[in-house]
Order: structure tokens, then sequence, then C-alpha cells
């Protein structure tokens, strides 16, 4: 799709300065591109980047995990966590996907900063972009996606206050992983979208 920096200026409301830093950075992490006299267009999701990003991800996270299944939870961190459960769990039945993926990270990012490891939370950010660009699509084109993300999180919740890491391992292995029918959907549906 073709995109106008005057088009998102309008949209959200701020200036041409704070558009163009976020559309150069977009361009450097080639989210979008230019055609000289054409305009600025949103690139196609490369899946090799896809699945770099869940190999990176996939790799961290689980050490992270590990650590954060060594601690133990009082009950107001359990209801933090709970609560951001809850709040994802609302977005889906509003299938409201900016506010769902932003608790999915919310949910994610706390076991980051349980374990110390902000530096790691905030570098990951970078590449967790390509992940979700696969992730949206999943949710578009199999409507239980939503509820199964947040059954893992519960799921994967449990296993670290039972201080289980074999079931938390498992957990997170499983939630991580795009299932392969969900792939093929998306590649059969959204084939004008995707970068070989």
């Amino acid at each position: 799709q073709r995109i106008s920096e005057k088009g998102i200026e309008n949209v959200i409301k701020i200036g041409r300065t704070p558009v163009r830093e976020a559309l150069l950075r977009l361009r450097q992490e080639e989210l979008i591109y230019v055609v000289p006299q054409s305009g600025t267009y949103i690139s196609k999701i490369n899946l090799d980047r896809v699945f770099d990003s869940i190999l990176v991800r996939n790799s961290m996270e689980n050490k992270v995990l590990q650590e954060a299944c060594d601690q133990d939870y009082s009950r107001l961190e359990i209801f933090r966590i709970n609560q951001t459960i809850e709040e994802q769990r609302q977005a889906a039945i509003d299938r409201d996907l900016t506010t769902f993926l932003h608790f999915n990270d919310q949910f994610h990012k706390q076991f980051y900063m349980d374990t110390h490891h902000n530096f790691l939370w905030n570098w990951l950010t970078r590449i967790n972009i390509y992940f979700y660009r696969l992730t949206a699509l999943s949710l578009k084109v199999d409507e239980s996606n939503w509820e199964k993300s947040i059954a893992e999180h519960e799921q994967i919740m449990k296993a670290i206050l039972n201080h289980d890491k074999a079931e938390l391992k498992e957990a997170f292995q499983y939630h991580i992983s795009t299932a392969p029918e969900t792939e093929q959907k998306i590649e059969k549906q959204y084939a004008d979208y995707i970068q070989h």
C-alpha cells in the first residue's frame, strides 16, 4: 500500500517532523521503501526475517522465563500479571488488534523486567515487529488464535508459579511458533503480502 506523510499527519494529529523521523526509522528497518517519482510503500512480509526473529526470541526468552521460574511471586505481582491477561482477553472479545498486541507485549515484558533484563527487552522490540506482522495475519485467518494466545499465556504463568521448568519450556515453545496449518492459510489468503 502507498502511504502519505500528510495523510499520517492528519490521521494521528502530529507534526511533520516526528512523522518523518518515524518513516525514516521504518525505512531503515526495511518495513517501508521509496520508489522515486512514485511514493513510499509498505514492504511485503519477509519470511526469512520473521523466522529469524522467532529464532532469536525463542532462544532468549526461554532463558528469561527459566529465570522467572526460580522467583517467588507475591499476590500483588500475580494479580498484576493476571490483570494484563484480562486486558488482553477483553481486547480479544473486542477484536481490537492493536490493544491485543500491546497487552501481549506487556505480558512478556513483565518477565524481562522481573529478571532484570530490561536492556534485552528493549533490544528485542526492534525485531518483534517482524514477528508481529505474521501474528496479525494469523489472527485474521483463524479466529480461534485470539483465545489460544490467552490460554497459552495462562499456561506459561501457571508453570512459572509452579516452578515447573519442563512444563514452562514446552508451553513457551508451543506459544512462540506458528502452527503449520496457520502458515499455509496465511500464504494462501495473503500471498500478495509475502516476500519469498
